[in-house]
């Protein structure tokens, strides 16, 4: 059963320190006390979690394999043969992680106790074997938290805050990294073996961007050059204003999580940084300092694998015109009397790969050798090849295919060494193709970071070749033996004699943090075009925090301006809403601008059947009077005792914006604009519902002269109508526009405004006495776009709720369309029969 979080059930970040530990605990263990009404069990565990929080063993343990306590496995073989079996710890993402054989966790010795213990004694680290002061005081004598620094500097530092770049399923992509310059607080402490540099610079290299970085928000940068700021209190080797190289283990800071050396002021362990000599700061500029480990690890790299050269012989390049590691590695060929062959590939130009059999010429002879590449890559290749050969190369070639070839023509021979600068896909296959078969001199070294791809070596060729592929990693080696710290510092010095005499360069472009766009640094350090070594330099700590002063300060005045212009529109808006609300309250009542300011009548387009003396009358209100006059001509025929007349609201004066409202918009035929609710309408919809009301008040004029004339009471009327036509009508005779209900509605394909407000405005009306109001809305199924689905089962649910007045029918016809028809005058004249009063 897995172990909770102890972390969290204390409350602390997993890098706490012991009082940050302590202070949580005793304010939480008080709070969770059974004598105080807390949970015994949590009470418990709060103590189980503070005992092994504050053991370094047990919490070191506990971090690495998620338990506090050993497995019996682990106490058994650590007891066996003493420990000659013993197995590292299993950490909690093991699984995660490449596989790892057997013998390769088994730390083998021999059979008896004796032989065992003796074999552990040669292969234990002889520094780990002795306690020294610091050691006693750090775990005998004091508390790590007790020997920490307060930091001087309280105001936040600027940081180049890497984000990986993801796809559309929020995955991690290859590719440079996406950058940023952000002011972050640091630590208020450190601790007793840390010192806090203020950087000076710092390279971007490509381990910066193309950082295999898993989510946003990591500094980036793990090398850079700066002075000491603060030193622990057990820091005896470093003082203030001494300057340092950072460059720390790499087992400390995996890819996904680097040290953070670009920002102002970073935090890291004393073994972490190299003091820098006397002699190499009088003479190299902090930019220049900070590529000297580069310069180092080309000088070392030349020394370990090419001891057997001798001059005159070839060493295969292919990173040369990129940064500092290769021009560096360059030069120092030239100074050794070799010959070095660089492969210049640049972007956009042909890529002619060599595929096939390791030294046979079908593997390059049929590649495309005519393709050429745009013209500005020509020009580009052309500058940096003089360059190069300006600089020592023997040859530049565009590719390997071409290097092959003018082996081919001169009969020359292959080099034996050849060192990977880009360390992608495609890189070291391609150099093994240029190499001499196999043997204890054949060799490809790895020495460049690459854009976080894995190689892809075919292992026929590497069998077929037979040479030897290995990779070299500075920090690693630096951090291997104190030697090897002493022997960079001796490579550095000797590296700023030559650049003194001139007989070294190194070029550098330089990029202010806080000042110069920091994406144009790294666009141009990913740029294969471009030689230059970009450098990232700092302000001042004086200088940033009179940025951040005046950051800050421009920032609160434009919080205040932010705030009082939402203040501003917050009134607006309550302003407009105040006045909206109004509006809505007055419309469709005897207060309204419509009822005070009255229009004139609609005019009937057309007047048919018993004029002389009906005993109904049926009123139509349609779209378009032309149309309805011929759909209406034979309703006589139907019903012998109505006068039929169709009233023509379309020619009014107020119906302009209602008329011209497009129904084919997206709003409409999607649904929305008939779901709007009051909170929702807008100052279109105030006017159209203003119309509406002018449209209702005069068409309920013109029924009234009308009846009045056929000398007909209002529950003699028979109302229908089709599309806005009809959606006027029922805003009619809902908002009690008609003096009494009428007798029925028949209303086709119905446009009604807003039907939520309709309904929510209606109840707030004084009823009219009688009987319910039948109410037959008919759709046109499909063909009508007008009329959206949703609408359709919107408008009946709201009408039902009024039901001490309405009584709603609804029905689909599928030859409905978004124009009055024959289909629609026949379905009115078959259920006429529904609508007439007895």
């Amino acid at each position: 059963m897995a172990e909770p979080d102890y972390y969290k059930l204390i409350g602390v970040a997993r890098d706490a320190n012991l009082h940050e530990i302590r202070s949580k605990f005793r304010a939480k263990v008080l709070a969770e006390h059974p004598d105080k009404g807390g949970d015994p069990k949590k009470f418990q565990l709060l103590n189980k979690a503070y005992n092994v929080l504050t053991d370094a063993e047990k919490r070191k343990r506990y971090d690495s394999t998620g338990r506090a306590e050993k497995s019996p496995e682990e106490e058994f073989v650590d007891g066996f043969g003493g420990g000659r079996l013993k197995f590292e710890p299993r950490t909690k993402d093991a699984d995660d992680k490449a596989i790892v054989s057997l013998q390769d966790r088994i730390i083998t010795g021999a059979q008896t106790h004796e032989e065992g213990f003796a074999a552990w004694l040669r292969q234990r680290d002889q520094e780990s074997m002795v306690l020294t002061d610091k050691d006693f005081l750090k775990s005998h004598l004091y508390n790590a938290a007790e020997l920490s620094t307060r930091i001087h500097h309280s105001t936040p530092v600027l940081h180049v805050m890497g984000t990986p770049k993801l796809d559309v399923y929020e995955q991690p992509m290859r590719g440079p990294v996406e950058v940023e310059v952000r002011p972050r607080a640091l630590k208020k402490t450190i601790e007793h073996d840390e010192v806090l540099v203020r950087m000076l610079a710092v390279p971007v290299d490509e381990s910066m961007i193309y950082a295999d970085l898993r989510k946003a928000g990591a500094c980036l940068g793990n090398v850079g050059v700066g002075r000491v700021e603060q030193a622990g209190t057990r820091v005896e080797d470093l003082k203030a204003e001494d300057a340092v190289l950072i460059l720390p283990k790499p087992s400390k800071f995996p890819s996904d999580r680097p040290l953070g050396t670009a920002r102002t002021l970073v935090q890291c362990s004393e073994e972490d940084v190299f003091r820098i000599p006397a002699a190499i700061l009088e003479e190299l500029t902090p930019e220049q300092i900070c590529l000297a480990p580069t310069i180092a690890q080309a000088y070392e790299v030349l020394e370990q694998y090419g001891r057997r050269l001798k001059p005159g012989d070839m060493v295969l390049l292919n990173s040369a015109h990129l940064s500092a590691a290769g021009s560096s590695l360059l030069q120092l060929c030239k100074l050794l009397k070799l010959k070095p062959l660089c492969i210049l590939s640049l972007p956009g130009a042909p890529r002619n790969l060599v595929k096939g059999e390791h030294g046979t010429k079908s593997a390059w002879q049929d590649a495309d050798h005519r393709a050429t590449a745009p013209p500005t890559v020509r020009a580009q290749y052309e500058r940096i090849s003089e360059l190069l050969v300006t600089m020592g190369a023997e040859e530049v070639f565009p590719d390997a295919v071409a290097l092959l070839r003018w082996r081919d023509r001169n009969q020359r021979l292959l080099p034996k060494l050849a060192l990977d600068g880009l360390a992608t896909r495609d890189s070291c296959e391609q150099l093994i193709h240029c190499l001499q078969p196999g043997g204890r001199d054949a060799q490809l070294v790895v020495c460049g970071h690459g854009s976080a791809q894995p190689l892809d070596i075919s292992p026929t060729l590497l069998a077929a070749w037979g040479g030897r592929v290995v990779g070299f990693s500075l920090s690693r080696w630096v951090h291997s033996s104190s030697a090897n710290a002493k022997k960079m510092m001796t490579v550095m010095e000797n590296v700023t004699k030559l650049i003194r005499a001139n007989k070294f360069q190194v070029d550098t472009c330089l990029y202010k943090v806080g000042e110069d766009p920091i994406g144009d640094a790294f666009s141009r350090a990913s740029d294969a075009s471009e030689n230059a070594q970009v450098v990232l330099i700092f302000p001042t700590l004086q200088e940033e925090h009179e940025s951040y002063t005046q950051h800050e300060k421009a920032e609160k005045e434009r919080k205040a301006v932010e705030k009082e212009q939402q203040e501003r529109q917050r009134k607006e808006t309550e302003e407009r809403q105040k006045l909206k609300m109004e509006w809505l309250n007055l419309l469709f009542t005897d207060a309204s601008v419509a009822a005070m300011n009255p229009e004139e009548p609609l005019r009937i387009s057309q007047e048919i059947g018993n004029r002389s003396s009906p005993s109904l009358m049926i009123a139509f209100v349609g779209d378009d009077p032309v149309v309805d006059d011929r759909a209406l001509k034979e309703m006589p025929q139907y019903c012998k005792d109505a006068v039929v007349v169709n009233v023509a609201w379309t020619e009014h004066p107020a119906s302009e914006a209602f008329r011209d409202f497009d129904l084919e918009s997206d709003e409409v035929t999607d649904g929305t604009w008939y779901q709007r609710s009051r909170a929702t309408l807008e100052n279109e919809d105030l006017d159209t519902l203003h119309d509406v009301e002018l449209l209702g008040r005069s068409l309920v004029e013109t029924l009234r002269a009308k009846l009045e004339q056929h000398k007909l009471d209002w529950n003699r009327l028979v109302l229908a109508g089709f599309g806005k036509g009809a959606g006027i009508a029922l805003y009619a005779q809902l908002m009690r526009l008609l003096p009494r209900p009428c007798h029925s509605m028949a209303l086709f394909s119905p446009v009604v405004l807003f039907p939520a407000f309709a309904v929510e405005k209606s109840g707030t009306l004084a009823r009219h006495a009688g009987p319910k109001v039948k109410v037959f809305a008919i759709w046109g199924s499909g063909a009508n776009r007008t009329t959206p689905a949703s609408y359709r089962q919107l408008l009946p649910a709201s009408l039902r709720k009024l039901t001490g007045e309405l009584h709603v029918t609804a029905d689909t016809m599928p030859e409905g369309t978004s124009q009055m028809g024959l289909a629609d005058f026949h379905c009115f004249t078959s259920i006429l029969p529904l609508c007439l009063p007895p």
